[in-house]
């Protein structure tokens, strides 16, 4: 059976949302394909930090308010959730993102996933929990927001159902798989003990440049839905411009055969593909580094890196010490915080969180190097 990509235009977050993510969701059947009477359903955001809805950081409320519509007319009970950054105030990102005025007018559960329990689990020799309304859901519907991102150059689908794991174990987890690599490892194993019944991304307004929150709004003006979170991802790359093998958990999806992951098994349907690809999208800078072949990197694994560096924006407020994995920040009152090199290991934690786009991911000399073409690929 072949898999399936739905994609619908639709260019603001207006009153015909509720049709946009009808249109989106006929070719797969309808909500009604994914849903049914009684069961209660997860509606599961990006809400990464706490950000105004038109910043392009997390999804916005509107799509979710439609999608939360359809599944009550399916009979169902939904529920929003999600586990944001854990160094962000949760009160302050339901409120700034709208989530909490969304719910409350809706008359629908806002669950705070940090605080409602977990399952433990074994992932990768990994020891995790895992949220348990996200485990006690009947239906999981993954609502992501479409964005660049620093460390696995693009966040969407399954990336996004990082946010099932509650608290500051996603700060611990960066320490635990630092590097592209294995924490792309670390998220098609997540991916595979949780996956969504249905996935619907938020690319009305999504994210270019160094995202998750440090990059630029880029209006994209649709919406893409699937089942197949790999294979929605996989499309959004062919959307966007971003070579699939440099997106690090794709490469270990495939591997563990968690989705669809070959471009010629996957049917787009509605809206053409080409009528929505954005002329210009840009990419992480971090992605030159992508490109570099495996046996290179361990040849260079000392001289290739990227590190934060803090610029004049920055207001002391010492969110990037707190996120920081592995203690590389420190910071005296009144003044720029300091890094520590020999314990950073370019986990972008620090980067993710930053509420004034006051870090940027710097490249190590040779790998600004490659990235203007002066090294062999």
């Amino acid at each position: 059976m072949r898999t399936m990509v739905s994609l619908a235009r639709c260019t603001d977050y207006s009153s015909n949302l509720f049709q946009a993510v009808e249109q989106v969701l006929a070719p797969l059947g309808g909500m009604k394909a994914f849903v049914r009477p009684g069961q209660s359903v997860l509606i599961k955001p990006n809400l990464l930090t706490d950000t105004e809805p038109g910043q392009g950081v997390t999804t916005h409320p509107e799509v979710v308010r439609a999608i939360l519509r359809h599944v009550r007319a399916c009979g169902a009970i939904p529920f929003v959730g999600d586990s944001p950054a854990s160094v962000i105030k949760l009160e302050n990102v339901w409120r700034k993102t709208g989530f909490e005025a969304l719910c409350r007018e809706e008359a629908v559960a806002l669950v705070n996933l940090d605080r409602a329990g977990a399952e433990v689990f074994t992932v990768v020799d990994a020891t995790l929990g895992i949220a348990k309304p996200v485990l006690e859901a009947h239906v999981i519907i993954n609502v992501p927001k479409l964005k660049t991102h620093v460390l696995t150059i693009l966040t969407n689908a399954v990336k996004n159902m990082y946010g099932v794991i509650p608290g500051y174990q996603k700060t611990l987890l960066h320490r635990r798989f630092p590097t592209p690599r294995v924490f792309g490892v670390l998220l098609a194993a997540l991916y595979g003990r949780v996956k969504p019944a249905l996935n619907i991304t938020d690319a009305i307004v999504g994210m270019e440049g160094n995202g998750p929150s440090g990059g630029s709004p880029a209006p994209l003006g649709f919406l893409a839905a699937s089942a197949d979170a790999a294979a929605l991802d996989l499309a959004m790359c062919h959307m966007l411009g971003i070579p699939p093998h440099v997106v690090p958990y794709l490469k270990e999806v495939k591997r563990l055969k968690l989705g669809e992951t070959d471009w010629a098994n996957i049917d787009m349907l509605g809206e053409p593909l080409e009528a929505l690809k954005p002329k210009r999208f840009k990419l992480p800078s971090t992605v030159p580094g992508r490109l570099i072949p495996g046996w290179l990197l361990i040849l260079l694994d000392r001289l290739i890196w990227i590190r934060p560096e803090i610029d004049e924006h920055c207001v002391f407020c010492g969110l990037c010490v707190k996120s920081c994995p592995v203690g590389a920040l420190s910071i005296e009152k009144g003044r720029r915080p300091v890094l520590d090199e020999n314990k950073c290991v370019g986990c972008c934690c620090c980067h993710e969180v930053c509420p004034h786009q006051a870090i940027a991911m710097r490249s190590s000399p040779l790998l600004r190097l490659f990235s203007k073409g002066e090294l062999p690929s």
